[in-house]
């Protein structure tokens, strides 16, 4: 019996053991690619216009694709206050204190959010990867224009904490923490696309969808996002479609929850940018559902 004993707490202290190590490899390697220091080597000109309409249109760019984490007067608000994720804010955009706004150059502005790089080369965290390199010159233009015209707020959040959760799944790249990983920090920006570029301009705004989606549109069930390939949605129609991103309703009557799907955002763009969006998801390849 007291062999068996023995063994047992061989065995246990053994796992103990093993558990420990892999927390500390954990925690040392995601500190070391979150401490790690980056260099932007593309090489690009901006031209941030200050005119009321291209103000307007970096608006529109800035409810879709920045709000939800980044709020409405863009001052950042509280992402995750989690103890296995970790307590995290998102920045705060304005000239305000503490805002990259009074800080960051519009230069400084687009490496951060094309490439995931900050002024002092330490890597943003957090930001959905799809979205950088995807916004063409002109969009970034105005959307910086946007945020140059927004009111100062001050604010005065803490310094991220990273809980163990996320440090796995940045480890595993089950969640790609550190965006600067996944981009080509050489590539320079994409030159504009024009919406009567049907396809190509629709490949560009599916460009967004894919952060939820996947870039096979085929969805992806720990984040809650379906399958949109035509296996899926096929047989709805471009007015079905339009209705869905303008209105929240599916074809069938259910409703679109906008906190899974941010509907009201989306259903800012134009008719033509919308039908644009559909016309490419047709020529998508079909991911059949499991």
């Amino acid at each position: 019996m007291k062999r068996v004993l023995k063994w047992i707490g061989i065995v246990v202290g053994g796992l103990l053991g093993l558990i420990i190590l892999l927390v500390v490899g954990v925690y040392a390697v995601s500190a070391s690619r979150l401490n790690k220091s980056y260099e932007v080597t593309a090489v690009f000109t901006l031209h941030v216009p200050h005119d009321p309409e291209s103000i307007a249109a970096g608006e529109k760019l800035f409810a879709i694709y920045c709000e939800s984490c980044h709020g409405a007067n863009l001052a950042g608000d509280l992402f995750s206050d989690d103890p296995a994720f970790g307590q995290i804010y998102s920045a705060n955009l304005t000239a305000g204190e503490n805002g990259i706004g009074r800080s960051y150059s519009d230069e400084e502005i687009a490496r951060a959010i094309w490439y995931g790089v900050k002024p002092d080369g330490s890597p943003t965290v957090g930001m959905p990867y799809e979205f950088h390199q995807a916004i063409h010159i002109g969009d970034m233009e105005k959307l910086i224009a946007y945020i140059r015209s927004a009111p100062p707020v001050n604010t005065d959040y803490p310094r991220p904490s990273y809980g163990p959760m996320l440090r796995v799944m940045h480890t595993t790249k089950i969640f790609p923490l550190v965006t600067v990983e996944n981009v080509d920090t050489s590539q320079p920006p994409l030159a504009p696309i024009s919406p009567e570029e049907t396809l190509a301009y629709g490949q560009y705004l599916a460009a967004f969808c894919a952060a939820c989606h996947m870039p096979d549109f085929a969805g992806n069930e720990m984040f809650g996002s379906p399958n949109i390939t035509p296996a899926a949605i096929g047989a709805w129609t471009e007015a079905e479609f339009l209705r869905a991103m303008t209105e929240g309703v599916r074809p069938d009557g259910t409703l679109l929850n906008p906190e899974e799907m941010p509907w009201e955002s989306f259903g800012r763009y134009t008719d033509e940018e919308l039908r644009a969006l559909w016309a490419y998801m047709q020529t998508v390849a079909p991911v059949a559902q499991e």
